[in-house]
């Protein structure tokens, strides 16, 4: 499995995870310039701007560590940007971060991070 290809499978399986703990999923991938935000997320009325991690096996570090300040600046961006296009869409918002670790047996083991970070 290649890196995209990777990826593209940790956030079809964030967005599962999320479904099922009672978040609409509201937008995938939203760019801005070179900015992304992974998955745009709702639930109980806040909205979670959310960055998908995925790596097989702990050999660079667990995945939620690639979470670094600058990429933290860079979902702050693409947030802001998102929240100017749907501004009615909710005024509370913060940033999760789901680090999905892919084991060569076994289930995945997905961890969920509320709340990650504050914007800068």
């Amino acid at each position: 499995m290649s890196n995209l290809s990777l990826g593209a499978f940790g956030e079809k399986l964030a967005a599962e995870f999320l479904a099922k703990n009672g978040f609409e999923i509201l937008a995938r991938n939203v760019r801005c310039g070179k900015n992304e935000i992974d998955l745009v997320a709702r639930k109980n009325g806040v909205i979670s701007f959310v960055e998908v991690k995925t790596r097989r096996g702990a050999e660079f570090g667990h995945p939620a560590e690639a979470v670094t300040l600058a990429k933290q600046r860079e979902l702050a961006k693409a947030a802001e940007h998102y929240l100017r296009k749907f501004p009615n869409q909710s005024e509370l918002y913060r940033f999760d971060v789901i680090a999905i670790t892919i084991a060569e047996k076994g289930a995945p083991d997905i961890l969920f991070i509320e709340d990650a970070f504050r914007a800068m």
